[in-house]
């Protein structure tokens, strides 16, 4: 822990103890009122310890370097732009300690969360809901061991923030360079777990909190004006994808095999819509191509002209996640609704596509179903005949 509390049962900060009289006064835990001792060195960052192992609810031993160097950076770069700003401070309500708790203004808290370890779903997901019931805007930034590659891990998924204007986002502090990392538009390159993204680097050396919070809105406004394009070549790599999956019998894949094969079709007859890629496909764990082959079937079983409402579509959705044939991975920064937005994407490709066209504002009429192949060549052709 960076603070404790003096026999006057005031906060003590642990680098501004002075030397003088580091032995001579007792500190107590804030939250257990135990005995705490400092630590301090020329290779250690200050902080205080308990004596013993302890029971201590919200202040656990073992904190490491890299924790400790990084609360105490992002705390003296709030205090240097004159924000108010505390070091783990308690909220009672919540019976929780944020690392840094800082006011932006009068109306705006932001709760700080510094992770360099792993931690449990449910523990993260606690925080999470505590923090945002309560009126806190939370900020989850990542370690060194969670830096973004071009993989996605299930630990990493869950600190993405994505909201209606902000695209899929991740933020990481480098301690030694005193850097902050935000990657944003966070997306699958294709059906594997490899992704791409934008990166921006904020050195704290130079940037201020209202320069970051600017930057942010900036990425909103770019990215509502950034059209998605689909690549037809997409296409035969999903179904090489596909092929694949069958040959070494990935588990997922066979299960969508058996699933199509039920519905008289095969990974031969499929129609190209299945295989249409879609932004925001990183929330979704269930295979791309099974969910939206539920979807499609489901559109397309009416008749031609026949309208489709808004509300019919969110039925069929809540009826797919009501019997898991359309799975979210669980990332508890973003909402039920935002992980939504593929599907109704999904529904914008078949417009273009023009399976159906768009009558009034919640609705659709199908227009035409799509067409399904009779073997692996005439498919194939017409695949690269969109990719040309």
């Amino acid at each position: 822990m960076l603070i404790a509390l003096n026999g006057k049962n005031q906060t003590i900060h642990a680098n501004k103890v002075n030397e003088e009289i580091r032995g001579r006064n007792l500190y107590y835990c804030p939250d257990c009122k135990e005995c705490v001792f400092l630590k301090k060195g020329v290779l250690k960052v200050a902080h205080f310890s308990h004596f013993n192992q302890t029971n201590c609810r919200l202040f656990s031993e073992g904190e490491t370097k890299e924790h400790l160097q990084g609360k105490q950076i992002l705390y003296d770069w709030f205090i240097k732009q004159g924000l108010r700003c505390e070091l783990e401070a308690y909220l009672p309500n919540l019976n929780q300690r944020p690392d840094i708790l800082v006011w932006v203004n009068q109306t705006r808290i932001i709760a700080i969360e510094f992770q360099c370890s792993s931690m449990p779903l449910k523990r993260m997901e606690k925080r999470t809901a505590g923090y945002k019931k309560n009126g806190y805007d939370v900020f989850w930034i990542l370690g060194s061991q969670f830096k973004l590659t071009d993989k996605i891990t299930a630990f990493q998924r869950l600190f993405i923030y994505s909201d209606n204007q902000l695209t899929s986002s991740l933020f990481f502090l480098d301690v030694s360079k005193k850097n902050i990392y935000l990657y944003s538009n966070i997306q699958q390159k294709n059906i594997t777990q490899r992704i791409v993204y934008d990166s921006y680097l904020i050195n704290l050396d130079y940037f201020k909190l209202s320069e970051v919070l600017m930057m942010i809105d900036k990425i909103k406004r770019n990215s509502k004006k950034t059209k998605y394009l689909y690549q037809p070549k997409d296409l035969i790599q999903s179904h090489l994808f596909l092929n694949q999956g069958r040959m070494y019998q990935t588990p997922e894949i066979v299960s969508f095999q058996k699933y199509i094969y039920q519905n008289g079709d095969s990974l031969i007859s499929i129609p190209k819509e299945v295989y249409f890629k879609v932004p925001g496909q990183i929330t979704i764990k269930t295979l791309p191509h099974f969910w939206k082959y539920i979807l499609l079937k489901w559109l397309t079983a009416n008749k031609i002209n026949s309208v489709i409402t808004l509300n019919e579509l969110d039925n069929q959705i809540d009826e797919m996640i009501k019997n898991k044939s359309l799975v979210f991975h669980p990332m508890p920064l973003i909402s039920l609704e935002v992980q939504k937005k593929p599907i109704y994407f999904y529904v914008q490709l078949l417009i273009e596509s023009a399976i159906l066209e768009k009558n009034k504002s919640n609705q659709w009429v199908l227009i035409k179903k799509p067409y399904c192949y009779k073997n692996e060549q005439e498919k194939l052709a017409a695949f690269q005949k969109d990719s040309l």
